[in-house]
């Protein structure tokens, strides 16, 4: 692994491999003079050791990668295990992309594809189908399952998923999204919805962050946001010397520390103790964070009981004519209670865009109409989510989320949440919409087909995307 200094001595590139340098990605990067290389990943393994050699001689700030057929085939050889594992190793220690025609995971041909060559070539499609059906294997027909299979697996193995795209804008939009936000560093994104939960204190909460990271980390971070008609989005970009992968360690050790600061403040000062700090600073340090994050219990807690409450009054009003006992009420007030996320300290504020509502009634026997709980649960997601009424498709999608996604679960969270924004730019959305397509490929094994399928369809359906 290459120190600071050494990258400082070498020039910085953006890397693409495969055929991923399209102009709508690279123009941009040539305007600002920004230096780039192209590797073809369908060759023998000898130009994959070359590959490798640009990591030794270049600071490589990100990679974007198009994966083919033949790239698929590649992966899965024999005779590229060993140079694979380095490759993909060094890969997985930058920011990366890779993308693959959607074809290429599902096995399904495309038939979009075969209608372009006809015309291109002037083919019949009937009469001259073994002509198109030559071209196409030869060049975009899908892999086996078992290799697709074995692909993906090796990739998750690195922390790497597979973008999919079935359109040629698509790949450019996310790829040229890609570029520009790790061209600025870009080491950390959420969208949080205006109007939901806690959404005051995230923001407070990730001021903190930021100001933690600069006076304690000693990191050069700049923290953006923009605003949409649902949501905000916050954006946190560091240094040149700043690199992706140090940033959960810093939140984690952020986490502690405004934890201990509202529990125990003498320890807090023990966990600056390797901190760059005086005693004075240590001290101030310590007294403000410890106030802030008492006020942020304070007001987290106080936010979740007046929920609870506007949630039961609506309720009672709503429900009346057809909710009499004192049973049903007591049943109904226990979904609502176990509905709303509870407080775990400071960073609930955050944990919410990575859990979704849990199963309120799973442990209880519940003899209401089902009519009755879908309303309990329709308004406890308005008052959770405010403005952005998300369906059962987007909430189970978040489950999954939760439950397969690890390292990833804010940013695909944060998508789920983007993706239903109306008013978000359409490059985001698009992105998202990728990104998500992407992780139900990679998980779809373990989730079952059926619920894969119904989860595709439901990212699909997003209007105007």
């Amino acid at each position: 692994m290459s120190t600071d200094k050494e990258n400082s001595f070498r020039q910085k590139i953006v890397l693409f491999l495969g055929a991923a340098d399209s102009e709508g990605v690279t123009a941009q990067l040539r305007a600002a003079g920004t230096l780039y290389k192209k590797k073809i990943l369908d060759s023998r393994p000898e130009n994959w050791e070359s590959t490798i050699s640009i990591f030794k001689e270049y600071d490589v700030s990100c990679v974007v990668v198009k994966l083919t057929r033949h790239t698929f085939s590649n992966l899965c050889s024999e005779k590229y295990v060993e140079v694979r594992k380095e490759l993909l190793g060094l890969i997985s220690s930058k920011p990366n992309l890779f993308m693959a025609h959607e074809s290429l995971l599902t096995g399904e041909q495309d038939q979009s594809y075969v209608e372009y060559i006809s015309k291109k070539y002037n083919y019949d499609v009937d009469e001259d189908s073994d002509h198109i059906a030559s071209f196409y294997s030869s060049m975009f027909a899908p892999p086996p399952a078992e290799v697709r299979q074995e692909v993906v697996d090796v990739l998750l193995s690195f922390g790497i998923d597979i973008v999919p795209y079935e359109k040629n804008v698509e790949f450019v939009v996310v790829a040229s999204a890609f570029v520009e936000m790790h061209e600025k560093n870009l080491i950390f994104r959420i969208y949080v919805p205006s109007e939901r939960m806690w959404a005051n204190e995230a923001e407070k909460l990730l001021q903190l962050f930021r100001e933690y990271l600069q006076k304690v980390s000693g990191l050069n971070v700049r923290h953006d946001q923009h605003r949409t008609n649902q949501g905000v989005v916050y954006e946190f970009f560091g240094g040149d010397s700043l690199e992706v992968g140090s940033l959960p360690k810093a939140f984690d050790e952020f986490s502690s520390f405004m934890d201990m600061c509202a529990s125990n403040p003498e320890h807090a000062k023990d966990l600056l103790a390797s901190a760059n700090l005086n005693k004075v600073e240590v001290f101030n340090l310590v007294e403000k964070y410890s106030k802030e994050a008492r006020r942020l219990h304070v007001d987290i807690k106080q936010e979740r009981e007046r929920k609870l409450l506007a949630i039961r009054h609506g309720l009672e009003v709503d429900l009346a004519e057809h909710v009499r006992t004192e049973h049903d009420w007591n049943i109904i007030n226990r979904v609502i209670e176990n509905s709303i996320p509870t407080v775990s300290g400071v960073l609930s504020a955050l944990a919410i865009d990575r859990r979704p509502l849990p199963e309120a009634y799973k442990n209880l026997t519940i003899n209401i109409s089902p009519q009755i709980i879908e309303k309990v649960h329709g308004v406890v997601a308005q008052q959770v989510f405010g403005n952005q009424y998300l369906g059962p498709d987007a909430v189970q999608l978040l489950e999954v989320i939760d439950q397969y996604a690890g390292a990833n679960k804010t940013t695909l969270a944060s998508a789920v949440h983007e993706l239903s924004d109306s008013s978000a730019s359409s490059e985001d959305r698009i992105t998202a919409k990728q990104r998500l397509k992407g992780f139900l490929f990679s998980v779809g094994g373990k989730i079952g087909d059926v619920a894969a399928g119904v989860l595709q369809s439901y990212i699909e359906s997003q209007v105007g995307l």
